[in-house]
């Protein structure tokens, strides 16, 4: 493995969770280059760790498992059935032989869901101590994904919770319970100031008018999805109609990508459609990074040719490029008493060319990626936390980015509980 350099407070990062047993909240502004360091750490850690996600999407961005297949948990998992279910497990030595748990996108973890990984460890750890004592790494981004919290659910969190994310659960709050905090600043996807600091103000919810004024120049009457732009929109009803619309102006016949599938999922984990309808000329979007560095997961470019069983592109120099199907793996862990460590099998996979049909977007579905030239519409309004940061922040430049109608103040949603345990955090790190 190549020699990585990073900046002071990634490489602290590094050391918390390589050369200590302190539990660790890893957070970061978008665009700094988390997931490099991740990865890192991941390939190079002498620990035996398992690396989890709250869904199988977020899970297939780091090649894991998510957080229930891991730990044995239903879909209606509870404090109680947690128990219960690690006095099943409590000799399995993939648990006995753990030394931390690294859980990434934390903003979408639930408070309970926090409270059931803790009483699980404690009894299969046969520890008194918060998570049986094991070291707790939790990587994520406040700002962005919050946890789906369902209506019928909604009575019990205001009952048992302060609010649903991770740190109002029981556990994170116990008098004794204590994580450093690191957020990792070097911004590596834009490089214009002011363009950052409105991000920033964005992020926090503290954009004043000038501030508005500036992205409010870049509303555009007639609009025009030209080369190589891709339009975020806040619905899924947009996305499939504008896609739909632009491939049927192309007239060449199309053809169909079938996607083959080990072991069902939820299809709204899947990456990609399960069918495909592909044309000559069909601008697409990567979604998974090519080993060859090629194109990376969010990369546009458009369809030259369709074959039976590959598409081809043509890339920046020139050159004309067969795209095969790609496999998405979600992992289980087991421990390997011979090699005294975890190891991981695959549980489920997905085949498909990994790429999606994307003159349109999903703001939602944009997070983990960078664009160079977007219009943005939230025409529909802003529905979650952190939506309008996510979309204005996929963009390297404010001048590559064009608005369809005017943002506002209530455009920017920001959770008070986020800011109030983020600025907690912040004033005790300075």
């Amino acid at each position: 493995m190549s020699k990585l350099k990073f900046d002071n407070i990634a490489q602290k990062a590094l050391d918390i969770m390589e050369n200590t047993n302190k539990n660790i909240f890893l957070t970061w502004r978008a665009g700094t280059g988390k997931s490099t360091l991740l990865m890192h750490f991941i390939q190079s850690t002498s620990k035996n760790i398992a690396v989890l996600a709250p869904t199988g999407v977020a899970a297939l961005n780091i090649w894991w498992s998510t957080i229930h297949s891991f730990f044995g948990f239903s879909p209606t998992v509870t404090i109680k059935k947690a128990k219960l279910d690690a006095k099943y497990q409590i000799w399995d030595p993939k648990f006995t032989h753990l030394d931390a748990i690294l859980i990434d996108e934390i903003s979408m973890v639930r408070a309970d869901m926090m409270d059931c990984i803790n009483e699980f460890l404690k009894i299969v750890k046969e520890s008194k101590k918060a998570f049986g004592g094991i070291q707790i790494i939790i990587i994520g981004d406040l700002y962005q994904l919050s946890p789906v919290v369902t209506s019928a659910e909604k009575m019990f969190f205001q009952k048992e919770y302060p609010s649903p994310y991770f740190f109002d659960s029981k556990v994170i709050n116990k008098k004794w319970f204590f994580m450093e905090f690191v957020e990792l600043e070097k911004i590596y996807r834009q490089k214009d100031q002011d363009f950052i600091d409105i991000l920033n103000w964005i992020r926090t919810k503290n954009l004043e008018e000038k501030h508005l004024l500036l992205l409010n120049n870049r509303i555009s009457k007639d609009i025009l999805l030209s080369e190589w732009m891709i339009y975020l929109a806040g619905t899924n009803m947009q996305v499939d109609t504008i896609n739909k619309q632009y491939l049927a102006k192309i007239t060449k016949p199309s053809t169909k990508f079938v996607a083959k599938i080990k072991w069902e999922i939820n299809h709204k984990q899947f990456p990609t459609d399960v069918e495909l309808n592909l044309k000559e000329w069909s601008q697409i979007m990567f979604v998974a990074n090519d080993p060859d560095g090629r194109w990376v997961n969010g990369t546009l470019w458009k369809i030259q040719k369709i074959k039976k069983d590959c598409i081809i592109i043509q890339i920046y120099d020139g050159e004309q490029v067969e795209v095969w199907t790609h496999t998405w793996r979600v992992w289980q862990f087991e421990y390997n008493p011979s090699k005294k460590r975890l190891d991981a099998h695959i549980v489920w996979t997905f085949n498909q060319v990994p790429i999606t049909l994307a003159w349109a977007v999903t703001i939602h579905k944009s997070q983990w990626k960078t664009f160079d030239n977007v219009i943005i519409d939230l025409s529909y309004g802003i529905f979650a936390h952190g939506q309008t940061y996510v979309a204005l922040s996929r963009c390297r430049s404010l001048q590559w980015i064009t608005l369809t109608n005017p943002i506002n103040q209530s455009h920017i949603k920001l959770d008070v509980c986020v800011e109030n345990f983020l600025s907690k955090f912040q004033f005790m790190y300075k």
